[in-house]
């Protein structure tokens, strides 16, 4: 295979390879000073936020505490973490992500659900939370942090008191005061995004081309 037939081979490929861009976004909203209360064995059994779905992968959720007790007497308690589908009212079985017991000691911390790799389809609705229900040695209580913005990613604060949270015979509530405190990190890696780089390997490519061309042409 000459150098002229090889570019005409490779030159495709270059491009197409060039013209997928992993493009990483990140989702979050600010703690604003608000708490909301309660979630533990003297409150709610679970807490969530839903949103809808910008398309993509989802890799990382973050759900961040303001205070509270692991205990009554200051010891660590336990809660859970998942991630499910959203009917508009209430969370649906079975979980796309349940994370093992997480201890919680009190004051403020950042749950964190990563490694998550779930592909989750454009404009659909889903639901991050933290649950008591069915958790060994639950929390005593935790106050999570709010915020009076969505962070861009559209949904509500919502919660229940349900003995299993992903098969609530009610509703759950929906708090039209705050949003949870999140961060959320997805990228899109589904649609070819032309980047300029692109371009640049286009017209380099074609100008070699046409330089063996005229070299092929001259050596004719």
């Amino acid at each position: 295979m000459n150098l002229y037939t090889a570019i005409k081979v490779a030159l495709p490929s270059i491009i197409l390879c060039a013209s997928f861009h992993v493009q990483a976004t990140t989702f979050s909203n600010e703690f604003n000073g608000g708490e909301l209360g309660y979630l533990g064995a003297v409150g709610s059994t679970t807490y969530g936020e839903t949103f809808t779905s910008p398309g993509g992968v989802l890799n990382d959720f973050t759900l961040y505490a303001s205070s509270g007790y692991g205990t009554s007497n200051s010891g660590t308690g336990y809660v859970g973490f998942g991630i499910a589908a959203w009917d508009g009212t209430k969370a649906v079985g079975p979980a796309l992500y349940t994370s093992a017991p997480i201890p919680y000691s009190g004051k403020t911390k950042a749950f964190e659900a990563t490694g998550l790799n779930l592909a989750l389809p454009l404009n659909k609705e889903y639901v991050a939370y933290l649950t008591v229900a069915g958790i060994q040695n639950p929390v005593y209580y935790v106050r999570m942090q709010g915020s009076n913005n969505n962070g861009e990613l559209t949904g509500n604060h919502v919660y229940s008191n349900a003995v299993d949270p992903l098969n609530a015979s009610q509703p759950w509530g929906v708090d039209k005061t705050y949003y949870m405190r999140f961060t959320a990190s997805f990228t899109n890696n589904t649609i070819p995004v032309p980047e300029p780089e692109t371009y640049a390997m286009l017209l380099a490519g074609l100008g070699i081309v046409g330089f063996a061309g005229r070299r092929r042409f001259k050596s004719a």
